[in-house]
């Protein structure tokens, strides 16, 4: 059989991960066999099997391509020059699109991860990968920001990653769940205004946009006296 080009081998990787991804939406972790992917993907099992020897090896490898996605984006986004609240505002607007109706079977692939992380000890592993990449990321961004004085000195940066990473997760599962009462375009200002009241300082807001200086200065007043 002809030898097909690094391109075709990635373009059929993809259309496996695409079709693995519907079906462990659709129907969860355990209920996917590998014969759903086939048929999802209308590739034969010989291909599926070539680039993914089992299910598990598939779901892990979904993993770590959304992680390393969404890792990518978020460095890409931090490190290009321009104010950190309009670069966190995007990071906002990133994670909540991701919940909408649209995506929201993308999310459901997430929670499936968490769900199995305490069955398998691979997938568990990956996960605790997952989270410690996220983890190290917001310790760099908030240590960063508070290095130039836009994160108040006084927070506990290693306390507030662990609760960023806990509201994120949070709003997810409750999302996916079908739990949440609050609509999206309601929760994401107040999920704004929650961390910039928890960690910035009055008149730089670090996830808000930049307020105009008469504006800062009236919410510093404001912010102060309700000390």
């Amino acid at each position: 059989m002809p030898k097909i080009s690094p391109a075709q081998e990635q373009h059929r990787r993809e259309q496996i991960l695409a079709a693995a991804t519907v079906c462990f939406a659709r129907q969860g972790y355990h209920a996917t066999s590998m014969d759903d992917v086939v048929r999802q993907s209308g590739l034969s099992v010989g291909a599926i099997y070539t680039y993914f020897p089992s299910k598990e090896e598939l779901f892990l490898a979904l993993g770590d391509r959304r992680t390393e996605q969404t890792l990518s984006y978020l460095n890409e986004l931090f490190r290009r020059p321009g104010p950190i609240a309009d670069k966190s505002r995007e990071a906002v607007d990133y994670f909540f699109g991701s919940l909408s109706d649209e995506l929201l079977p993308l999310a459901r692939v997430t929670v499936e991860f968490l769900a199995e992380a305490g069955k398998s000890e691979r997938i568990q592993e990956r996960q605790q990968r997952r989270c410690e990449s996220i983890r190290q990321f917001l310790h760099w961004l908030l240590s960063d920001a508070q290095a130039r004085g836009e994160v108040r000195s006084d927070v506990d940066i290693d306390a507030s990653v662990e609760l960023m990473i806990a509201l994120n997760e949070g709003i997810l599962l409750l999302s996916v769940a079908g739990l949440r009462k609050v609509d999206l375009e309601t929760l994401k200002p107040a999920y704004v205004s929650l961390l910039d009241h928890g960690l910035a300082e009055p008149t730089r807001p670090v996830f808000a946009p930049a307020l105009a200086p008469a504006a800062a200065s009236v919410n510093g007043t404001e912010h102060t006296g309700g000390m």
